[in-house]
């Protein structure tokens, strides 16, 4: 590796610690935040409801945006305003302010922070070979879930020991001090861009040539119609999984172990599994068995009566979920150029999301109105998973009889 690309390479790792660390900080706290003031679960269930929200809104508009613009001014803004709006968040809490201003902030992060993720997958696009794209996105995953787990566990203790209110006053630290590790990238990879030519397109005409690509792209058009069936269950499973947590522990007290578990599990997936045994394999392959991990764990769920039981679960909904993220990223990587990378991730992300709020929005009525145990809606959750399992592996499929025509499957030349 180039000394360069190594050294804002090892930048990229400490930055995503600590911004990942105070992510996953603030995704605990705020469940907990609102949940004190509202003493509702399904209330505390709206931060990762509007999460998903985030999503939808981001796909539909950032990937144009992300594409026009250099890798590290993304990170840095990202990182600037996650610190302002944490910080704001820190005087609603002081200042006593309704729960709906701590969703509304920790919206307003959620969005920043989502809005500029893609630029870490085209840092690795510009800075390795393709067929190293799988491992490195599975070990810049590795340190995500690793820096989730430190705040979730980092949230979970604090709020013990002095209370959320005080706790979530560490938050726009973390943000910070990412910035600054982010300012000092040097990224000569990505002279690879030419940002002039793609920012001579109007918005209109670039989402547009967006949108194209990835239809007439055949492992992305899989990967659109795959993700977006995937989705229903996962939404669904977002939402019942705080309800079902809060009624077996009796509050939402053990709600940051259980995400802990699931982030062990990722971490279990990308730092060990991946690199050692997965990353020279079909990407389809890895994100349609991963899916089907997650399909079994989710009536897995339906079947625990304790926090435990559910935590371990969890930990393979993480692991099945950990796979499916790598997977569809090295897709992304593999078959998308450089240059339209970023409306490549938004086009088939934005798909998944909108049927994964729609599920939500169906779970909240099933369970609030007609009341539905939250349990009974476990088992069919699975469903959604394997049929995407399908559309994955008739991707892994296709790229086995692309070989023998071909050779090695390495470029977006194979994806036409």
């Amino acid at each position: 590796m180039d000394p360069t690309a190594r050294t804002d390479f090892h930048l990229l790792i400490a930055s995503r610690v600590c911004t990942r660390t105070g992510d996953g900080f603030l995704r605990i706290l705020a469940v907990m935040l609102v949940a004190a003031k509202s003493k509702d679960p399904m209330i505390a269930g709206l931060v990762l409801v509007f999460r998903y929200v985030c999503e939808i809104l981001i796909n539909a508009v950032s990937g144009p945006f992300i594409d026009r613009i250099h890798i590290l001014t993304s990170l840095a803004i990202s990182d600037l305003l996650r610190t302002i709006f944490s910080a704001l968040l820190v005087a609603a809490v002081l200042s006593g302010s309704g729960y709906w201003l701590y969703l509304v902030l920790t919206f307003l992060g959620d969005f920043v922070f989502l809005f500029f993720k893609p630029a870490s997958d085209k840092f690795v696009k510009v800075s390795f070979p393709v067929e190293e794209g799988t491992k490195i996105l599975s070990q810049v995953d590795a340190i995500n879930h690793m820096g989730n787990i430190g705040g979730y566990a980092l949230a979970s203790g604090l709020a013990g020991l002095i209370g959320p209110a005080r706790a979530v006053m560490v938050a726009p630290f973390l943000f910070l001090l990412s910035m600054i590790l982010v300012l000092r990238f040097r990224l000569s990879g990505e002279s690879v861009i030419d940002y002039q030519k793609v920012r001579s397109k109007s918005y209109w005409a670039s989402m547009s040539e967006g949108l194209r690509y990835t239809w007439t792209n055949v492992p992305l058009r899989l990967l659109l119609i795959g993700r977006s069936l995937v989705a229903i269950g996962r939404g669904a499973f977002t939402v019942l999984s705080v309800v079902y947590i809060a009624n077996i522990s009796k509050g939402l007290s053990a709600y940051g172990y259980f995400e802990s578990s699931q982030s062990a599990g990722k971490v279990v997936v990308t730092a060990l599994v991946i690199p050692l045994f997965l990353a020279s394999r079909s990407t389809f392959l890895l994100t349609g068995g991963s899916l089907v991990v997650i399909a079994f764990s989710f009536y897995g769920f339906s079947l625990a009566r304790e926090v435990v039981m559910a935590c371990l679960i969890g930990a393979l909904v993480g692991a099945g979920q950990a796979g499916e993220a790598v997977g569809i990223d090295a897709i992304i990587n593999r078959y998308s150029e450089a240059h339209i990378q970023g409306r490549a991730k938004s086009t088939t992300s934005f798909g998944s999301r909108f049927f994964g709020l729609a599920s939500m929005g169906v779970v909240y009525f099933l369970v609030s109105a007609l009341e539905v145990p939250p349990g009974a809606l476990f088992a069919w959750l699975g469903a959604f998973p394997l049929l995407g399992a399908l559309v994955f592996f008739a991707g892994w499929r296709r790229e086995l009889q692309m070989k023998p025509l071909h050779g090695e499957v390495n470029d977006v030349d194979d994806a036409r």
